[in-house]
Parts: structure tokens; sequence; C-alpha cells
């Protein structure tokens, strides 16, 4: 299903890059000139949309619900863009967990890390935006009742940081586990 995702958000890329790249101009008519000003080919290559993937190791320690809790896995970070000619514009930042456990430092239990969550985040014309997000994931505890009916605990241990250029531009993507200061 990722796969899937990944390539269809590639072949939306390649194909408003290359609808962006072919409109016609139709230079010194009195229509293309009243009608709406010229596009320079660095307006249309502002505006179009960008995407990178990373799989990055995590590994640290966060505070959970009964005990402090020792983390290692994966964390998959897509981040898209949608920027507007102005500047600025959407980031679109998904993360997923896979094969992410964790060890409680007291009860010396292994706990299990799972999900992925999708959030849409706005960037900034002025300059360089670092966004820093904090996906939800579900946290499944050692201790599994005799009759298991109670959901696992939503957690936030993870930050994702983001550099996004005023045009769109995606930097460096890392992800740090840990409970942030207040």
């Amino acid at each position: 299903m990722r796969r899937n995702v990944l390539r269809l958000a590639g072949n939306v890329c390649l194909l408003t890059a290359a609808l962006g790249l072919t409109v016609p101009v139709t230079a010194g008519t009195a229509a293309a000139t009243t009608a709406e000003p010229a596009r320079t080919v660095r307006a249309a290559a502002a505006a179009l949309p960008q995407f990178k993937s990373v799989r990055l190791p995590i590994s640290g320690t966060f505070t959970g619900p009964s005990e402090s809790i020792s983390v290692t896995g994966i964390i998959d970070v897509s981040v898209i863009t949608l920027p507007t000619v102005a500047g600025g514009g959407t980031a679109q930042i998904i993360s997923s967990l896979d094969d992410t456990t964790g060890t409680g430092a007291t009860s010396h239990g292994k706990y299990f890390l799972v999900g992925a969550q999708r959030i849409n985040a706005p960037f900034s014309a002025a300059g360089t935006t670092t966004l820093n997000v904090r996906p939800t994931f579900l946290l499944i505890s050692p201790v599994v009742p005799p009759n298991p009916v109670v959901p696992p605990n939503p957690i936030r241990p993870i930050t994702v940081s983001v550099p996004i250029s005023s045009t769109g531009v995606i930097g460096t993507i890392t992800a740090t586990v840990g409970t942030p200061a207040p």
C-alpha cells in the first residue's frame, strides 16, 4: 500500500511538472498580455510540488504511562510540499513506524510501538521554515489482560523535524526520541 502511495505521489509530481513546462506561450498577442501576466519558468518551477521520503533508525528513551521506555526501531517519513507561486505553502508529513519496540526501565517488559499519521502544516514564504511535528503512535503494553478489551495507549514520543525553503524544497529530515521539555 505504501509503495503505491509513493508511486502515485511521484507520478503526480511528474505530471504536474510536464503540464507546467508545456504550457504554450503566445508572445506578442494582445489577448496574452491583457488576459493574464506571462509566467516565467522560475515562477512555474516555484509552484511545483516537491517530494522526499526517508527511512530513519530511531533509538532513545521517553516517559511512558507507567515507566520510562527505551525504544529502538525504524520510522519512515515522507514529505510532500505544495508551494504557492508567491512562496510558502503547505507540507504534508507522513510518519509510520516499522519494527519498533521498547523495553520498560523497571518492569523490563517488551512494548510494541505501532501506527502512522499524516500531518499538514504551513511553511513560510519569508525563508526556510523548520517544521517540528510529533505524530501520535500506539503503545501496546507487555501486560495483556485475560480479555484484551483495553485499547493501546496513544503516545507522542518522537519529534520529526523537516526544514523547508520558501519554494518548497525539502531539506534533511530527522527524527528524535524523547519527551521534550515543557
